[in-house]
């Protein structure tokens, strides 16, 4: 099993987030879209999300080594045949490559992705999450305007020969006529967050707010 990675150019963006609290966000209508694209015809593959998790884990929530790597993928949680998509704060590793530039991080035939929770929740966020998700797929990296693209490039496309791929993985579920991945988000805390009641309260009050806005995105802060 080997490690592969998505880069980002900082230059695209500005200067670099140094200090924030991991968070999970994904948008399951742009993952669905991603993986239901022309080159899959008419059978589809549906993103099903299941319930988040949460671990305690802040030696983790900034990963330089190698070693912090195999560790986190070494909590999965849930199904073999379910996927995690882990939300840390900094990646600056993925397998033998080392550079500030590299923001997600997943196994190329597994069950186990990482991402920085501020890219995943940028403009480039749904092509990241597909991409890693491509690796555990078990697709390698193509150049060109691709999804699976070394850096990202604002592209999804996935090739009809890269579908037939995706096709072959233990991942991809599939009963009567339907085709499905499913998805376990798992958030890296420093601790458990304790909402007293009065925070209940005031929670309550900003997810109405935010339902009243129509903000699409799955944003969920748990630290």
């Amino acid at each position: 099993m080997t490690l592969e990675k998505a880069i980002v150019f900082f230059t695209l963006f500005g200067v670099a987030v140094s200090s924030y609290a991991s968070y999970i966000t994904l948008d399951e209508a742009a993952l669905d879209d991603i993986y239901s694209q022309p080159s899959f015809g008419d059978m589809p593959i549906d993103i099903r999300i299941e319930e988040a998790h949460e671990i305690v884990a802040p030696d983790l929530l900034d990963i330089t080594t190698r070693d912090q790597v195999s560790q986190l993928f070494g909590m999965h949680t849930g199904s073999l045949l379910t996927v995690n998509f882990y939300y840390i704060d900094t990646i600056s590793i993925c397998g033998s490559t080392v550079s500030t530039s590299i923001v997600g991080c997943g196994e190329y035939f597994g069950n186990d992705f990482v991402v920085e929770s501020n890219f995943a929740d940028s403009f480039y966020g749904s092509e990241l999450l597909a991409h890693e998700l491509g690796h555990n797929l078990g697709l390698p990296h193509i150049f060109g305007q691709y999804l699976m693209n070394p850096s990202l490039n604002n592209n999804t496309t996935i090739t009809e020969a890269e579908v037939a791929r995706i096709r072959q993985s233990p991942l991809v579920q599939s009963f009567d006529g339907l085709y499905w991945i499913n998805i376990k988000p798992v958030l890296i805390v420093k601790e458990l967050v304790n909402v007293t009641e009065p925070k209940t309260w005031l929670l309550f009050f900003i997810m109405v707010i935010a339902v009243v806005s129509g903000h699409r995105r799955s944003k969920l802060v748990l630290n």
